[in-house]
């Protein structure tokens, strides 16, 4: 007599309710393995959320480079169009090229009576913003026309904004270096150049007007952006590599913005893995203790079995009883699971330390996953047995 799914339902409810401690048993094993899994991907999450909250804080990872002739007899090469084009050609990972001119005898800026010490003035390239990553929070960035034409205006950051323009938009509004004038056409977001530095007050000009004002005091460096944070290492090698075959001979250095970060992601990625690792296993561990649990299940209830068999039964229904109570105790354990690892999360992240963590359904739902992969997966084939039990032995209770 084949069981309706209503009666399938009461049936699995009232053998779970009759064995309450095998039912316990069984969900605690789901209940482990899915906070390890959970816990783990939760883990993950907020580490990979710190990094990034450093890495906002910061321009764009980039490297820069020096070159010298060890015999101190010639002069180091100056890199032009072609060999950045070349060397972003040859060597992967490079996100854009850009450069800077400093030696602006300048370090006052002043408006109206505000005056801004020790303030970075730089001329840029007209891809810069594009190597940092700065944002434009008002106004607009260079154009070509304003290296073109020599205009006299500029950037500058919220850092000088804040000192200079603490009423109003610094937008349209003029400032002085020395007795040069420009005229603020924009303001970007302030970040960290170098590690564990504070934003200087910054004051960008066109590379162009830097050079014609600085004459021949300045002196320029290149920026190299990084696509991934990943990629520094490589690129770093990479550089140093092209520098060596195109100019034999010159010793090169080779510096950047983000390894302390690069090193920070490649310790969690070996974290992480060991995690998994340590997740992986309390799984393997509760699906061994629910494939014993279901086993011994099958062993207690052979006569039952051989009865329902007996009266019109087919195998796979038989079979889909023991299936659908591991997946009714996955569900209940897996679902304890994940509630008991984000209310643990959530306090540790906002009284013990703080830590930037958001509930994510897509970690939930691979826990989930996981819990009825686990449950079910490991009841299946202890109740495929049932297939093989003998009705007339199950009947005996053999």
């Amino acid at each position: 007599m084949a069981l309706s799914p209503t009666d399938l339902v009461i049936t699995t409810f009232r053998d779970l309710g009759g064995n309450w401690v095998r039912s316990g048993l069984t969900t605690l094993g789901i209940f482990m393995g899915v906070a390890a899994v959970n816990a783990t991907l939760n883990i993950g999450t907020i580490t990979s959320a710190q990094l990034q909250e450093k890495l906002a804080q910061r321009d764009n990872p980039f490297v820069t480079y020096f070159m010298y002739d060890p015999t101190g007899l010639k002069t180091a090469p100056e890199l032009g169009e072609e060999d950045f084009i070349v060397m972003q050609q040859e060597v992967p990972g490079i996100a854009s090229i850009s450069y800077r001119t400093r030696g602006l005898s300048a370090s006052q800026v002043r408006h109206q009576g505000q005056v801004a010490l020790n303030a970075d003035i730089e001329g840029v390239s007209l891809n810069f913003q594009e190597t940092t990553g700065r944002k434009v929070i008002e106004g607009r960035f260079f154009q070509q026309t304003d290296f073109d034409e020599y205009y006299p205006v500029a950037i500058i950051n919220t850092t000088l904004a804040e000192q200079l323009f603490p009423e109003g938009s610094p937008v349209n509004q003029g400032l002085f270096l020395g007795t040069i004038r420009l005229t603020v056409i924009g303001v970007t977001e302030a970040k960290q150049r170098w590690s564990g530095r504070e934003p200087n007050p910054e004051v960008w000009l066109t590379q162009n007007y830097a050079n014609a004002i600085a004459g021949q005091y300045s002196w320029g460096t290149t920026q190299i952006a990084i696509q991934e944070l990943e990629n520094y290492e490589a690129v770093e090698a990479g550089i140093e590599a092209f520098l060596n075959q195109r100019y034999p001979g010159f010793e090169v250095g080779i510096w950047g913005n983000a390894a302390d970060l690069y090193r920070e992601e490649q310790q969690q990625r070996t974290s992480n893995r060991i995690l998994k690792v340590v997740g992986l296993l309390a799984l393997v561990i509760g699906g061994v203790g629910i494939a014993n649990i279901t086993v011994a299940a099958v062993m207690e209830r052979t006569r039952e079995i051989g009865l329902r068999r007996a009266i019109g039964a087919t195998d796979w229904e038989v079979m889909m009883q023991f299936i659908v109570e591991a997946a009714l105790l996955s569900l209940v354990g897996g679902t304890a699971a994940i509630a008991t690892v984000h209310g643990l999360t959530r306090i540790a992240t906002t009284q013990v330390f703080e830590a930037p963590y958001t509930f994510r359904p897509q970690a939930a739902a691979i826990s989930m996953g996981a819990a009825f992969a686990v449950g079910v997966g490991a009841s299946f084939f202890p109740a495929l047995r049932v297939t093989q039990i003998d009705v007339v032995q199950a009947l005996r209770g053999e």
